[in-house]
C-alpha cells in the first residue's frame, strides 16, 4: 500500500482513486480558512428559574438584582443571566475576599449552562439509543490559588449559567469579573436590521440572523450547543442566507470543499464532517438525500456568485451522487426508508425521496446548462422520475400516497417541489393537503423551510408568510433568543432525543425563515 494512503487511511479517510494527492484535498479546503470573530460579552441580570406550569416547557425566569462586581461567593449557587444567546468561552477573575479570608486551599467550581431555563432544573434519563450526556453544558474548574484570571476550556452555548462552590467551603471568595469571549466568524451588526412595517417579520428575521451567525464558527454548524459539526442539509440552508446577508462565502467554500475532499469509499459525499483538524467522517451516518445535496450547493454557489470554477470542478462529484441514487431507486427502494433521512419520525418515504430526487434532478439540469455539460442522461432520469411519481398519485383523493398507503405531509411537499408534476397539479396538492391535514406532519423546521418553498413555488405568498408567523412567532412568544432545532406548538416538550433538555436552542436548519422574508417580503 502507498505510504500517503496508509496515513489517509489511519485518519479515518478513503480515497477513491490514487490519482487525487491527499496534501491537495487537504490544502483546498484549508486555503478558505477565515479567523473568528471576537467580542465581549458582559452578564446583566442575577435570576431565579422557578416552576411555573403557564411558562413554556414548564419553566420561568425572574429577576433578582442586576450584576454589580465584585459578587461575594460563599456556599450559594448563583444564576446569572447574559441576556441573551451566546457562543463562546466564559472567563473569571477571582480574589480572596478580604484579609481575613484568605484562600488557603483550592477553590472548586460547578458550572452549568443553559439556552433555555429547562436545561438548569431537569435530569435527563439516558436510555440505550439516547444522545450522549456529554452534550449536557457542564463544567468544573479548580482555581490553586488567588487572584486567578482564566477561562473554561470548552465553548459553550447559552443564555444562562449557574455557579456553584464545590469545595468545603471555609472562606468565601470575590468574583470581581465573568464575562463571555463571544466567537463568531461574522458580526451581526454588519448586516442591517430589517424594517418592514410588521414587526413579528422584522423580529423573526433579526431571531433568524442571529442563530445564523452563532453558528457561523470555523466552519457553518448545525448547532453550537450540539452537535458542533457540519452537515450538508444545513448548510445548503445556511449558505442561501448567507447569500443574501453576510456573503461569507469562503466559508461556504471550505465547507463544500470539506465534504468532497472526504468522499466514502464508494464515493458518496458524508452527510456530516467533524471539523477538527484533520476532519473526521462518520461512516456510518451517511443519507442519500444528503449525499445528492452537494448538487444543491453546487447550483446555489452558481446562482449567487456567478463564478463556474468551484461547480465546474465538483461537478462530476455532484452527477456520481445522481448516478449512484438512481441505480439505488432502481434495484433497492425497499429499503428507502433506512438511507435517506428527509425529516425525523417513522414514515414511508418513498413518495419524498422520489420528489426529493426529481427536485435535484432539475437543479442539475440549470447547473449542467450553465457548465456546458451534456444533460442527457439526467433528462433521462427525470423521465423515469416523472413516471415512477405518478403512481403513487391518487386522482380520487388528489393527493399522494405512499406504498403502506401512508399520506404525509412530506410526500405532498417534495411532490410538489419535484418538477415533474404541473404546476397546477402542484397547486391543488398543496391546497388539498392543507384541507385533508395528514397527521404525518413535518416535525423540524428543516423540513418547514421545504414547505414554504413549495408555497412560493405555487404562487401561495401570502399563506407562506402566514405561516412564518405563525410558527417562527411561535419561537419567539416561548422566549428563544434563536431559532430552535425543533419546534411542535401543541407539544412544547417535543424531543427526538429522548428529552428536550438536549434539544438545541440555536440550530442551523431553522434560520432560513430569514430567507423567505428577504426573497419575497421586503
Amino acid at each position: 500500500m502507498p505510504r500517503l494512503h496508509s496515513f489517509a487511511i489511519s485518519l479515518g479517510i478513503v480515497f477513491l482513486s490514487q490519482d487525487i494527492p491527499f496534501s491537495f484535498k487537504y490544502l483546498k479546503s484549508k486555503e478558505f480558512d477565515i479567523p473568528l470573530i471576537h467580542k465581549r460579552a458582559e452578564p446583566k441580570a442575577i435570576v431565579s428559574v422557578n416552576k411555573d406550569s403557564a411558562a413554556f416547557q414548564g419553566y420561568s425566569v425572574q429577576k433578582i438584582s442586576d450584576i454589580r462586581f465584585p459578587i461575594i461567593l460563599r456556599d450559594e449557587e448563583l444564576i446569572i443571566d447574559f441576556g441573551d444567546h451566546y457562543t463562546g468561552y466564559l472567563n473569571i477573575e477571582l480574589e480572596n475576599a478580604d484579609d481575613c479570608w484568605i484562600a488557603d486551599a483550592p477553590v472548586n467550581f460547578n458550572f452549568d449552562f443553559a439556552e433555555m431555563p429547562i436545561e438548569l432544573n431537569e435530569g435527563i434519563e439516558f436510555p440505550e439509543r439516547a444522545l450522549s450526556c456529554g452534550w449536557l453544558q457542564n463544567d468544573f474548574k479548580s482555581v490553586r490559588r488567588l487572584p486567578y484570571k482564566g477561562s473554561l476550556e470548552r465553548r459553550y452555548s447559552f443564555r444562562y449559567m449557574r455557579i456553584k462552590r464545590s469545595d468545603t467551603v471555609r472562606f468565601a471568595v470575590k468574583i470581581t469579573a465573568l464575562y463571555i469571549d463571544s466567537v463568531s466568524s461574522v458580526d451581526l451588526e454588519s448586516v442591517p436590521r430589517l424594517k418592514t412595517g410588521d414587526d413579528l417579520i422584522d423580529n423573526i428575521d433579526y431571531m433568524c440572523l442571529k442563530t445564523l451567525k452563532e453558528c457561523e464558527q470555523e466552519v457553518f454548524e448545525d448547532g453550537p450547543k450540539r452537535d458542533q459539526r457540519l452537515w450538508i442539509g444545513d448548510l445548503r440552508l445556511q449558505a442561501q442566507l448567507d447569500y443574501l446577508t453576510f456573503k461569507n462565502t469562503d466559508l461556504i467554500k471550505k465547507c463544500i470543499y470539506l465534504f468532497t475532499d472526504h468522499l466514502t469509499g464508494e464515493g458518496l459525499v458524508p452527510s456530516c464532517v467533524f471539523p477538527d483538524t484533520p476532519p473526521y467522517v462518520d461512516g456510518r451516518c451517511v443519507y442519500l438525500d444528503y449525499s445528492l445535496c452537494l448538487a444543491l450547493c453546487l447550483y446555489d454557489y452558481l446562482q449567487n456568485t456567478g463564478d463556474g470554477n468551484l461547480p465546474g470542478e465538483l461537478y462530476d462529484t455532484a452527477l456520481h451522487q445522481i448516478r449512484y441514487v438512481d441505480r439505488y431507486l432502481k434495484s433497492d427502494r425497499e429499503n428507502i426508508n433506512g438511507r435517506f433521512f428527509i425529516d425525523h419520525g417513522q414514515y414511508d418515504k418513498t413518495v419524498a425521496v422520489l420528489g426529493y430526487f426529481g427536485y435535484v434532478l432539475h437543479h442539475t439540469v440549470y447547473l449542467a446548462e450553465r457548465l456546458g455539460k451534456d444533460t442527457s442522461e439526467i433528462k433521462s432520469m427525470i423521465s423515469d422520475t416523472e413516471k415512477n411519481l405518478s403512481e403513487y398519485y391518487s386522482k380520487e383523493k388528489g393527493l399522494f400516497i405512499a406504498p403502506n398507503g401512508e399520506i404525509s405531509w412530506h410526500s405532498q411537499i417534495w411532490a410538489s417541489l419535484s418538477g415533474c408534476i404541473p404546476l397546477e397539479t402542484a397547486k391543488s396538492v398543496l391546497e388539498r393537503t392543507a384541507e385533508y391535514d395528514p397527521e404525518i406532519r413535518p416535525s423540524s423546521p428543516f423540513m418547514t423551510h421545504y414547505y414554504l418553498e413549495a408555497l412560493y413555488n405555487c404562487g401561495f405568498d401570502g399563506a407562506a408568510k402566514d405561516y412564518i408567523k405563525k410558527y417562527w412567532g411561535a419561537m419567539l412568544k416561548a422566549g428563544f433568543d434563536c431559532c430552535t432545532e425543533c419546534l411542535m406548538p401543541e407539544n412544547d416538550r417535543y424531543s427526538p432525543y429522548s428529552a428536550p433538555a438536549l434539544n438545541s436552542a440555536c440550530h442551523a436548519w431553522s434560520c432560513t425563515a430569514a430567507y423567505w422574508i428577504r426573497k419575497y417580503h421586503c
